[in-house]
Formats: structure tokens, sequence, C-alpha cells
């Protein structure tokens, strides 16, 4: 696996993981507490999260399809 894969995944994992914590977390602060300011910046940081997949899927987007418009080739010839 290349090291640009190995970034890729990771910068992808990262915020994932950041999701699925703060997921968590929001629920248990709901569930024990009840406190809804508190949760809602939790779910404030879920949708950041969220955000910064996007950009990342977004960069790779573009780097495939400058990849493949170097190789001649269409981004609809895979499909």
């Amino acid at each position: 696996m290349s090291s640009d894969t190995q970034r890729l995944l990771h910068d992808v994992r990262n915020p994932l993981n950041n999701i699925s914590v703060n997921a968590e977390l929001g629920k248990l602060t709901l569930e024990r507490t009840g406190d809804t300011d508190k949760a809602t910046a939790i779910f404030e940081r879920i949708l950041q999260e969220c955000r910064r997949c996007d950009t990342v899927l977004s960069e790779l987007r573009d780097q495939l399809s400058h990849e493949q418009s170097a190789n001649g080739t269409d981004a609809g010839d895979n499909a």
C-alpha cells in the first residue's frame, strides 16, 4: 500500500473515529444528565468532523480526477 493511500486512510479514519466517540458521548450526556447545551456542543463537533471528512474526500476526488486526466482516462471508464 502506498504512503499516499495510507495517509488518505488515516485522514478519513481519524475524523470518523472522532465522530463515533462524540456520538457516544452525546448519547451518554443526554441519557445521564439531560444537559442539552453540552450535548449541542458535542453534536457541533460531530458536524465539524463530518465537514472534515467531506474535505478529505473532495481532495481525493480531485486528485483522482487529475491523475485520470494525466493518464488519458475518464472517471466514467472505471464504472
